[in-house]
């Protein structure tokens, strides 16, 4: 049990090492590239430009319903004592939707970042300003990568057959948050491996047992 245990430390390490290894390549490498790359050629597409240029944003909306469904489903399998696969997954989506929303809304706080969509309005306003609430300085991490990852990844554990529609979900919203110059390629990795950590940390402080997925009682 204890070689197991330092062998998930060991993993999660070097997971977050990889992360961050492919963000600081990226910000340095790539994100510029991508974004001049799609401010040229995908938004010279009048259409295209038109129809991402304000794209509304149902984040809150989305954490707040889900953390209200997923609540009202433990509360009543578990009123019923039914303590499976169902009830663990809806008892995680009800702290971790709202932890990873809390989450990004830090961070971005702390990275105070210019998005996307102001470097290419104005090239100069371009990097980080840590703890500084300068308006548009909310790009990294991803939001939307992180809260969704974070469920994909929540339904990823408690139910294997979904796991290809995670990765595809995952994918496309990715692609999507890049192609429409929301956010840098950075912004989206980063928010990735954050939504997959906090799942794993809300699981782990739920359930306490890190290899157990989703037959424990609660």
């Amino acid at each position: 049990m204890l070689n197991r245990c330092c062998n998930i430390k060991e993993n999660w390490i070097a997971s977050a090492l990889l992360a961050t290894a492919v963000t600081l390549l990226c910000v340095g490498f790539v994100d510029l590239p991508v974004a001049l790359f799609v401010k040229n050629n995908l938004y010279a597409n009048a259409r295209w430009s038109k129809l991402t240029s304000n794209l509304p944003d149902f984040l809150l909306m989305v954490v707040l319903l889900t953390t209200l469904a997923a609540f009202s489903i433990y509360l009543v399998r578990s009123k019923k004592g039914i303590y499976d696969e169902m009830t663990c997954f809806a008892r995680l989506v009800t702290w971790a939707a709202p932890a990873s929303f809390a989450t990004k809304h830090f961070l971005k706080f702390v990275f105070g970042r210019y998005n996307t969509r102001r470097w290419v309005h104005d090239p100069t306003l371009y990097g980080f300003y840590w703890f500084q609430r300068r308006a548009g300085c909310d790009g990294f991490p991803s939001g939307h990568m992180v809260v969704v990852v974070t469920l994909l990844a929540a339904l990823w554990r408690f139910y294997p057959r979904s796991r290809p529609f995670c990765l595809v979900a995952g994918t496309l919203l990715a692609l999507a948050l890049v192609a429409t110059n929301y956010h840098y390629v950075s912004d989206v990795i980063a928010g990735a491996y954050l939504g997959v950590l906090i799942e794993a940390i809300t699981f782990r402080i739920l359930l306490h047992e890190p290899s157990r997925l989703g037959t424990s009682a609660v």
